[in-house]
């Protein structure tokens, strides 16, 4: 009588652990401060991280908790519009939403694939379309670099990608000064009107 033993089954792959969010920081980006919430969620300060080791002016808040982002500062009696968040403005927002949001932590964003990074860059830039066209900055985007998790440079090649293939919506353009430096720059073609004008005859 012959026995047959079966193989044990083999071993489960592990899961990939997750981001500690005390460590994490998304990619292209530069978190300043880390706040926690009342549940224990983490509430980043972040800028974007620059090829110099600098960090740009304009600052963002995203709560890994709620998953609010916020970006402008609110309107004060002394101001007539918000404003891009700095530093300052972004301690103070980060530091009263921690206080007041009772959010579980939620899981560290997942790093979405080029075809989804693209497709979220054009949907903001479609969005942001309105009767005049206006001139497009890197610093507009601060509110989906958590989302994003991509570089200044990905971005910028992006635009002139997304430039080509959409002209209804995005142009590139360059300036050369008396110097003989060539700056490259992108501006956000006007909205098109639906309204048609009938000419009366008589």
């Amino acid at each position: 009588m012959h026995l047959f033993r079966r193989s044990p089954a083999p071993p489960a792959p592990a899961l990939p652990a997750e981001p500690d969010p005390d460590q994490w920081t998304p990619e292209g980006l530069a978190v300043r401060i880390r706040y926690a919430n009342l549940a224990g969620a983490r509430v980043l300060l972040y800028t974007r991280d620059l090829a110099d080791a600098q960090d740009s002016g304009a600052h963002a808040v995203h709560c890994l908790g709620c998953t609010r982002t916020w970006t402008m500062t609110d309107s004060k009696p002394s101001r007539s519009l918000p404003y891009p968040l700095n530093f300052r403005d972004g301690q103070e927002k980060a530091n009263e939403h921690a206080g007041q949001c009772r959010a579980l932590p939620s899981p560290i964003p997942t790093r979405p694939d080029d075809a989804t990074a693209a497709a979220i860059l054009t949907t903001r830039i479609a969005h942001a379309q309105h009767a005049q066209g206006f001139s497009l900055h890197l610093a507009d985007f601060i509110g989906d670099r958590v989302l994003l998790q991509r570089t200044d440079a990905w971005i910028y090649e992006q635009l002139a990608t997304i430039a080509d293939r959409r002209p209804d919506l995005l142009a590139a353009y360059t300036d050369t000064t008396t110097t003989g430096t060539t700056h490259y720059y992108h501006r956000v073609q006007p909205r098109p009107t639906t309204r048609t004008c009938t000419i009366a005859t008589r």
